[in-house]
């Protein structure tokens, strides 16, 4: 940077104390060039001669608890660049900083520490931005906001900042190289900037510009950073070339020849990111290690749908805000034509193992590389993405005798994504993706490809009212076996013996079908906010080979309606209820289900929140009740559930989720969570949540036995215990530890047999039955996940890991706590030693 010109940017003050709303952000003037004579050093002290003559940003208005409210203490802002890099110096006063909150954390995690969050919408869409934030501890945080409002934390850069404090405060410099930002060249660039403030012990955040809670969206109330002359292209190219190396142990039978005690193994990989244009990136891995992630939770799924788990892989992470399709939505949770989830899955085939032989198959497919490109062509942000996966062979043993067979074939995975957006934050999107497998003999139980697509919008009838949507079809073609298995499964149940408007063809090798969704939103505003959905999804939609769909063949309509007062009170620093109603049909027009909710919920002036809900629902028809057979009805009940969670600044946190259900035909829930977080010190934390679920159902599915549909009583105990461990020793250096064992018991009785699915009354649906089967399980977990990171560099990385897995079942239903939880360290063990190197290049 020695000799080059740093040219200063001048950042204006906000439109006075008024809410901004979506695309309401004034003009903001900008300084002329003034060239720098040294190199810009960033130390967190601000004395380089450059800062003193750069202009500043203050006048930071709350976001919260006061909307737009002048800040408690004065935020001063600086802006320079050169050629590669922006800098950012933020000088924080406090006048009490012995006060400031630092904790000591992993990178990434968030904590209710002191706060200075820097954010670029450098393509100055008003929609996308980066963020870089840091806490008085040096701990950094970034991510990326998508959609105007959400943001993807799983976005990591390569970056740098330092910290200080005085007696005035704390102050923060940030050094963000060019290449970590996507922008259009240009004599006269201007990027879209925020700056938040977050001040821990008053629980207050404030920024410059204000971004109103009360606004439709978050990036559209930026301001913006002008006179940035940006003519030279960034470093294009980076690559993080890794080596693993990992010992794989396991209690093995003796008389197994198939099974290793020991399994040492090593790989190489490399991950890349390549500017194909300032607009557009490619991020590419090839041979992808995900060996530091941490395991899924154990679950007993006694549905007859597939549980959905969440991404942590971190290519798939990063960047996934791009791929949103979604088609269905649940507090928050919501699914669509992607789930990444499905590249790497498990493998589907089981080996035909003779009588007498061995076999052993892998517990995961290998994904052989995969690639996204993602970013903006002209008006429209675009994606796409592709992955290849390995064939997976089971290993069968018979003497001395070794035979392959597949249990998961070679697939390819492809998803385009292309949204044009509009200046009024209106936006109207495509989607499409495709899966194609080479099949063998035992795989052609699999469908050999897939097609989805659909068109989805957001047309801003005002800046705070919408109309969203989507419309989408799929294709699934295969043999006749594995047609077949789809129109069987508990997607389609074609098979019904009580379904009108479906039927069963075994001779079908095509299954294609549709789906839709209509909703009108109020999506802004202070008070009222609201929101009405109607949705379809025809029997034969199926978007399950690299998407995720529950169930096809249903209509829904449901209605939310949102009071909020996020003012503060004599109480309350924020407070809201809602209203919500729901209900969905089949295409047979069986009410499946029907219910309405009320839930209210509080944060009050010492930190502490709480809520509460209560639900009632009608009885409904389960038309999967009896997996492909006939449906039947279904208790109507009602719930009730409420939270309460304690201060988090405070160094002992708890918190309490209950809930409890009745079934009016006998039966229930209850479900007692209680958890805590400690820290002893500002840089360790340990954390335990327990999980306490019982459940009691008069009707629950066991199987069909010579014709009769049996099902029975279960009552379950459920406990499981979340465990964690962090240690910083430096924000680059970090130790964590997760731990959960995991039981879950069943104990049937009352067996009965379907007699009536259609009558209402539970004693003219069932009739007793004589079951002599023996259903009872009591399931045993134990997973671990331990990691040691160390960047030892900007981008490069270090992780030591140890990973354990213990699973046992057995064949009764009670539930001793002592036993039962002691026997779970009794379950054979897998491990996993993992030591994994990356390096950072930058060309």
């Amino acid at each position: 940077m020695h000799n080059t010109r740093v040219i200063l940017a001048l950042l204006g003050v906000a439109l006075g104390s008024a809410p901004l709303t979506a695309g309401s952000a004034g003009r903001f003037l900008a300084t002329t060039a003034v060239p720098a004579t040294t190199a810009l050093h960033i130390d967190a002290e601000l004395t380089e001669e450059l800062w003193s003559r750069a202009p500043v940003v203050t006048g930071f208005k709350q976001r919260d608890p006061l909307d737009g409210a002048p800040a408690t203490f004065d935020t001063v802002v600086r802006v320079a660049y050169d050629d590669n890099v922006i800098y950012v110096a933020v000088d924080a006063a406090d006048p009490d900083p012995a006060k400031l909150v630092g904790l000591r954390t992993r990178r990434d995690e968030d904590s209710p520490s002191d706060w200075i969050r820097v954010t670029i919408d450098s393509f100055h869409d008003r929609r996308s931005a980066y963020e870089f934030a840091v806490n008085p501890a040096g701990v950094k945080q970034d991510g990326y906001w998508f959609n105007d409002g959400s943001k993807d934390t799983g976005w990591d850069a390569v970056w740098e900042v330092t910290v200080s404090r005085s007696d005035r405060g704390w102050r923060a410099e940030f050094r963000i190289p060019f290449s970590q930002l996507r922008f259009h060249p240009s004599e006269r660039a201007t990027f879209g900037f925020a700056v938040v403030r977050q001040i821990g012990r008053l629980s207050e955040t404030s920024s410059w510009p204000l971004l109103s809670k009360n606004a439709s969206g978050y990036v559209s109330s930026f301001g913006e950073l002008a006179g940035l002359r940006l003519t030279r292209s960034a470093k294009r190219l980076e690559l993080v070339p890794y080596v693993v190396g990992d010992v794989k142990t396991q209690s093995t039978l003796a008389s197994n020849p198939l099974l290793k005690e020991t399994d040492p193994n090593a790989s190489l990989g490399v991950d890349m990111k390549y500017a194909v244009t300032p607009g557009v990136t490619l991020t590419a891995t090839v041979n992808p290690d995900f060996g530091q992630v941490e395991a899924d939770p154990a679950v007993v799924n006694l549905s007859a749908f597939e549980t959905f788990f969440a991404e942590r892989r971190p290519f798939f992470v990063e960047g996934s805000g791009v791929f949103r399709f979604d088609t269905d939505c649940n507090d928050g949770e919501c699914s669509g034509l992607f789930y990444s989830r499905r590249i790497g899955r498990s493998p589907r085939g089981d080996a035909e193992v003779p009588e007498g032989s061995y076999s052993t198959q892998p517990v995961q497919t290998t994904i052989l590389g995969a690639a996204k490109l993602t970013g903006r062509v002209g008006g429209f942000s675009v994606g796409a993405l592709s992955a290849l996966t390995s064939d997976e062979d089971a290993v069968i043993a018979t003497g001395a005798t070794r035979v392959r067979q597949t249990v998961e074939p070679l697939a390819a995975y492809t998803v385009l994504r292309a949204k044009r957006e509009f200046a009024d934050q209106s936006s109207l999107g495509f989607m499409g993706t495709s899966t194609n497998r080479r099949l063998d003999d035992p795989t052609r139980f699999l469908p050999s490809s897939a097609l989805t697509g659909g068109l989805d919008w957001d047309w801003r009838l005002t800046p705070t009212y919408s109309v969203t949507g989507y419309a989408a079809g799929s294709s699934v073609r295969g043999d006749a076996e594995a047609i077949g298995g789809l129109q069987q499964s508990n997607v389609h149940s074609f098979q019904r013996p009580d379904a009108g408007h479906v039927d069963l063809d075994l001779t079908r090798t095509a299954l294609n079908g549709y789906g839709g969704g209509l909703a009108f939103n109020k999506i802004g505003g202070e008070r009222v906010r609201f929101s009405t959905n109607l949705g379809l999804r025809s029997p034969g939609f199926d978007i399950n080979d690299v998407g995720f769909l529950r169930r096809a063949d249903q209509g829904t309509m449901s209605n939310w309606f949102q009071w909020r007062y996020d003012r503060p009170t004599k109480l309350t620093r924020s407070f809201r209820w809602n209203l919500n109603q729901w209900a969905g049909w089949n295409y047979d027009g069986d009410r499946l289900y029907s219910g309405g909710n009320f839930n209210s919920h509080a944060v009050f002036l010492n930190n502490w929140s709480s809520g509460f809900g209560l639900n009632v629902d009608t009885q409904g028809f389960d038309d999967r009740a009896t997996r492909g057979g006939p449906g039947a009805y279904r208790s109507s009940g009602g719930s009730f559930w409420g939270y309460i969670n304690s201060d988090s600044r405070k160094r002992l946190s708890l918190y309490l989720n209950t809930s409890f259900s009745n079934q009016h035909e006998g039966g229930g829930s209850s479900d007692f969570s209680p958890g805590l977080t400690f820290r002893p010190t500002s840089f360790m934390t340990i954390s335990a949540g327990l999980g306490l679920n019982s459940n009691h159902d008069r009707q629950q599915w066991i199987g069909e036995e010579d014709g009769h549909y049996v099902f029975g009583r279960i009552d379950q105990k459920t406990v499981s215990l979340t465990a964690r461990f962090n240690y910083t020793v430096t924000p680059r250096l970090t130790v964590q530890l997760y731990a959960e064992p995991f039981v879950s018991a069943g104990s049937y009785s009352e067996y009965k047999e379907l007699a009536d699915g259609r009558a209402k009354e539970f004693s003219a649906r069932f009739n007793p039955y004589a079951f002599n089967g023996n259903p009872d399980f009591n399931y045993r977990s134990f997973r671990t996940t331990n990691v040691v990171r160390w960047e030892y560099k900007p981008g490069s990385t270090l992780f030591v890991v140890w990973q354990q897995g213990r699973e046992s079942v057995l064949e009764r239903g009670t539930f001793d706590f002592h036993s039962d939880f002691g026997g779970v360290f009794d379950a054979p063990a897998r491990n996993v030693f993992l030591v994994k190197w990356a390096y950072w290049l930058n060309y």
